[in-house]
């Protein structure tokens, strides 16, 4: 766009050269240009060009263009050598502005002395399209610019967060896993008997020491995703496998709120190729959640195959998901925001890091759900999985 309008500018008038300067923190920067020599940009761009003593300065300061027929007859400063040198007697500056102020100048220059033709003053005085689109064309350069500078600072934050989170997650694992150790070797009597109270209080340490883990290593899966770090560990498995990992996890929890927890698994499935471990660790985020949020009735768990894909789907009789929350579900962080939820806790990192490896398998999760109804979690996965990894 400013070439452009350099490249037009300079025809119209006549003259024999034409630059547009950037005005930045004061100073004013060589941009496009047309009719000057390597050595004469170069020259230029060299130049350190403050606001004062310069035409460019004044004619900014002033917000009208200003002619300059004999360059000879101003002040020396950087800019008015160097287009001597280069061989240039007058010129014509036209300001860039924007309403917060200067953007920059254009630049008209020729090498013959004298004033310029009315017409060609009227010219840059009249056709205002010329300073409004090279100012519009330099607000989105710097705006570009500022974005592009901020992306790259909090792509670099980004990095050392998510180092931070990784190293701090291993460190804490550590302290936590001798602590979940001795509480195990003290409620079993390794090293003296204990008595009810006390066998009672470990086991709430180990309760509450696992489920801190837990939280420990989603958040860690969270980091190693953000970093690019999270890989999958690609084999054969099989689905009936996966889901009976699953049944027995979950079983207890599902009798103690008595719902009945039921599966139904399509025989002589084929074999998978993918990572077993965290398939597993999706669906058993997909079940924990339906029984967690389901009160009465059942969960039920299947798996067919058909078309290259295994389709796995988890449903409850839950109070279902408001519409609203659908699409959002799947995203760091996001929780229904109702007293059940709340009621229930989380992180809502579970689904986020479910869905990243459903999709770094190939495939693809999604939910359909009913208020009062209840909820259906739908996974479809290649049989051959290829690992994808995040871009």
């Amino acid at each position: 766009m400013l070439k452009t309008i350099v490249d037009r500018a300079v025809e119209l008038s006549g003259t024999d050269a034409g630059s547009i300067f950037y005005y930045r923190n004061g100073r004013f920067e060589l941009g496009e240009t047309t009719g000057l020599n390597e050595e004469v940009i170069v020259g230029y761009q060299k130049l350190d060009i403050g606001a004062g003593q310069t035409g460019l300065g004044e004619a900014t300061g002033k917000r009208e263009p200003l002619q300059l027929p004999d360059v000879l007859e101003r002040p020396s400063n950087p800019l008015r050598d160097a287009a001597m040198a280069a061989g240039f007697r007058a010129a014509l500056i036209v300001p860039l502005l924007s309403g917060d102020g200067p953007l920059g100048a254009l630049v008209l220059q020729r090498r013959r002395p004298g004033d310029f033709p009315r017409s060609v003053v009227r010219l840059m005085q009249s056709f205002k399209s010329f300073a409004d689109q090279s100012a519009i064309a330099l607000e989105n350069a710097r705006l570009f610019e500022e974005i592009a500078q901020k992306s790259r600072e909090l792509e670099v934050a980004s990095q050392h967060k998510s180092r931070f989170v990784a190293n701090m997650s291993h460190e804490l694992r550590t302290p936590l896993a001798a602590i979940l150790g001795y509480a195990e070797l003290m409620q079993e009597g390794f090293y003296e008997p204990q008595g009810p109270k006390s066998t009672d209080a470990l086991g709430r340490i180990r309760s509450n020491g696992k489920h801190l883990l837990g939280l420990i290593i989603t958040v860690l899966d969270i980091a190693k995703i953000e970093s690019g770090q999270f890989t999958l560990d690609m084999a054969e498995y099989a689905v009936e496998s996966v889901v009976e990992t699953v049944r027995a996890a979950t079983e207890s929890l599902a009798q103690n709120k008595k719902l009945a927890l039921k599966t139904e698994v399509t025989k002589s499935m084929p074999a998978g190729l993918g990572d077993e471990q965290r398939l597993t660790q999706v669906l058993l985020n997909l079940v924990g959640n339906a029984i967690k949020f389901t009160d009465v009735g059942e969960v039920r768990v299947s798996a067919t195959a058909a078309n290259n894909h295994f389709a796995i789907t988890v449903a409850d009789t839950g109070p279902g998901i408001p519409e609203e929350h659908r699409m959002r579900i799947f995203d760091q962080f996001h929780q229904v925001d109702n007293s059940n939820t709340k009621a229930k806790g989380g992180t809502g990192l579970g689904l986020a890091i479910a869905r990243e490896i459903v999709e770094m398998h190939g495939g693809r999760i999604w939910v359909t759900s009913r208020l009062g109804k209840g909820s259906t979690f739908r996974m479809e996965l290649p049989i051959r999985a290829e690992f994808r990894k995040r871009p």
